[in-house]
């Protein structure tokens, strides 16, 4: 497999809001807010890192902070990131071993997979608990913390953690529970005022980024990222149909991605897809497609909850395939978002639709280069109420 770069930057090629954000003191509360791509998740590594080296230098294995992310995957690209020198781990499970090691008990849930935390019960635990064990760590970083639900914070403050930097933005809230700037501020007893932003983008280029940013649900609290600098020869993206009636069927797709991540396999490609049985169908024939190609057939990567993972790096091409809900915060060359038409959303429920177009956001802002959108033809599609009409921003594919 062809190795692509994949690395934290350097601390001298951090521009002077990210210096800003790196350089808060190590103690105390810091909220970082940000779009995507202007560099949260690096800012927030690189404070993890600070912590690391502190603690290595005083004592191997002594570790006084935790990184913390939504999901494993994002666990996973974090710790490839830092060359596995960072104490990581998805919040859910942190949190529920956090939680007995400080009351000798096991945190309540409402269901036997413990995935749903009964908060009210956690709440009352915590408060009628008596002495609690000293938190341990003392430093929590937190990426994508608007992932994580309010209650989440309030139960951390009242555990008598104290020390937080959590990178948020909550453009990009894609989970049933999250939070908003000012839950998360409020439960950090900061003013909303006090976060420290981050506005300019540095992921995507500039027809990705317009594309991305003609999804964005303007609130003041958390900037849209600003638009990339124009330039470069990155591809407008395209929105093509497939299926009857159209050049293209679902097995001509398959073959051009093969072929595509053939030509250079450097490249990685993000295919998001909007639930399981979509994400099953393409891998299951991305797998199963017999072509000849000139590298072998490409790394075919998927990941969800509950599945056996594998292969999970990011440092080498090949096509990961994912759901919306695991895509958050990740980096791709290339990204396809799969048959659009089965996102179920009502056109005139506004909420709804607000809800959408911070999905399409955070699933377009994963590519650097190139997006590619899919629509199965001859199908309602309520998302087409939501996709722009710019053809300088998304082009309609329609030529063989």
């Amino acid at each position: 497999m062809a190795a692509r770069r994949f690395a934290l930057p350097d601390i001298q090629d951090l521009s002077k809001e990210q210096e800003r954000a790196r350089l808060l003191p190590k103690e105390g509360c810091h909220l970082i807010v940000g779009g995507p791509g202007t560099g949260k998740s690096v800012i927030a590594l690189l404070r993890a890192r600070r912590h690391h080296r502190t603690a290595d230098k005083r004592q191997a294995g002594s570790q006084d902070y935790v990184f913390l992310a939504y999901n494993k995957l994002l666990i996973a690209a974090s710790r490839e990131l830092m060359g596995g020198q960072v104490h990581a781990q998805t919040w859910i499970s942190w949190f529920k071993s956090a939680y007995q090691s400080a009351l000798r008990d096991y945190c309540p849930t409402r269901d036997a997979q413990a995935f749903d935390l009964d908060w009210q019960a956690i709440i009352q635990g915590i408060r009628t608990a008596g002495e609690l064990a000293a938190p341990i760590p003392r430093h929590l970083v937190i990426d994508e913390g608007q992932d994580m639900p309010r209650a989440f914070y309030h139960a951390l403050a009242e555990l008598g953690f104290a020390h937080f930097f959590v990178v948020a933005d909550q453009n990009q809230q894609i989970t049933d529970q999250h939070s908003t700037v000012k839950d998360i501020a409020d439960a950090l007893d900061l003013d909303a005022s006090e976060r420290l932003v981050l506005r300019e983008n540095y992921r995507n280029s500039y027809a990705v980024g317009r594309l991305a940013l003609s999804f964005c649900v303007h609130d003041p609290a958390s900037p849209c990222a600003q638009l990339p600098a124009p330039g470069g020869s990155a591809q407008t993206p395209l929105l093509i149909d497939y299926g009857a009636g159209c050049p293209w069927g679902f097995d001509e797709l398959i073959l051009r991605l093969l072929k595509a991540a053939d030509r250079d396999p450097s490249r990685l490609f993000g295919l998001i897809t909007p639930d399981n049985e979509t994400r099953r169908r393409w891998l299951s024939v991305l797998r199963g497609t017999q072509v000849q190609l000139d590298h072998g057939p490409p790394r075919i990567v998927t990941y969800a909850s509950g599945e056996d993972h594998g292969d999970l790096r990011f440092s080498e091409g090949g096509i990961f395939v994912i759901n919306a809900q695991s895509a958050k915060g990740l980096e791709f060359d290339s990204v396809i978002l799969a048959d659009i038409n089965r996102y179920h959303c009502n056109p005139e429920d506004k909420t709804q639709m607000d809800d959408m177009r911070r999905r399409f956001y955070v699933m377009v802002s994963r590519a650097r280069e190139r997006v590619t959108l899919l629509r199965e033809t001859g199908l309602p599609c309520p998302v087409n109420a939501i996709l722009p009409t710019d053809p300088d921003v998304l082009v309609p594919w329609t030529q063989s």
